[in-house]
């Protein structure tokens, strides 16, 4: 059984896009397929990402925009293409740079089937013994801080809401994707604001997967800038939905 499709947002990702592990995963997981969707790039993504879907056909798709819009919309974009033409049960996302390794996703898939009362599995970056979790000492703090105003917005004990490795059940993304979000840096905020609005499950609707292995990869497009915009996000976020719980 096909049972999702991972939708991965891509933005001048040619230099650093690692064909042959996608490759890799796609060869040994047959129930899971791969969108690209090209987010307005400036340099050879496309034609990268492009030749990638035809050795791959079936498998593979490229949802190619000519309008850099940003990652939360091309997720959407990615998400509502895949939902409109497929019928799985799940749908995804995931960074392109590989932080999260692809091997996670059978293992987010395995809870989502053995906990059906969840809507959201994520990958959280929990520092911990026995886990390869690597991030610079000011991102690790900053996120500590992002985490506890998250969980306060949120009015849960959301520890890591920003890791870009998401599994959903495919009901829930068809209500918390369809329209477009009014935060940008931290849209991950605002679709769980969005989730936690929708059902009187709350909190137990989430779920939570602790990593065994997240490194940072060179070339990240977060700037310290993008936390003062964060900040503004949270504002947004606040004002949007506080009458939603």
């Amino acid at each position: 059984m096909q049972k999702t499709v991972i939708v991965v947002p891509c933005y001048n990702e040619e230099k650093r896009f690692d064909a042959s592990a996608f490759d890799l995963f796609l060869d040994q997981n047959r129930d899971v397929d791969l969108c690209f969707v090209n987010d307005g790039s400036t340099d050879g993504t496309s034609a990268v990402l492009g030749g990638f879907a035809g050795r791959h056909p079936g498998r593979v798709e490229l949802l190619d925009q000519r309008q850099n819009r940003g990652k939360a919309e091309a997720v959407r974009l990615g998400v509502l293409h895949v939902l409109a033409r497929d019928s799985r049960p799940y749908v995804g996302y995931w960074d392109a740079d590989l932080a999260t390794p692809l091997d996670f996703i059978p293992e987010f898939l395995r809870v989502a089937e053995e906990r059906p009362g969840l809507g959201i599995i994520m990958g959280s970056r929990i520092r911990r013994m026995g886990a390869d979790v690597r991030r610079s000492w000011y991102r690790h703090y900053l996120g500590r801080l992002f985490g506890t105003a998250a969980s306060i917005l949120l009015k849960i004990p959301v520890y890591d809401t920003q890791c870009g490795a998401k599994i959903i059940r495919a009901g829930l993304a068809r209500k918390i994707f369809a329209e477009p979000f009014v935060a940008g840096w931290i849209f991950d905020v605002e679709l769980l604001a969005r989730a936690l609005g929708d059902t009187a499950a709350g909190a137990d609707l989430i779920y939570e997967l602790p990593l065994g292995r997240w490194i940072d990869v060179s070339g990240s497009k977060l700037k310290p800038r993008h936390f003062l915009l964060a900040v503004v996000d949270f504002a947004k976020i606040w004002l949007r939905y506080k009458n939603k719980r």
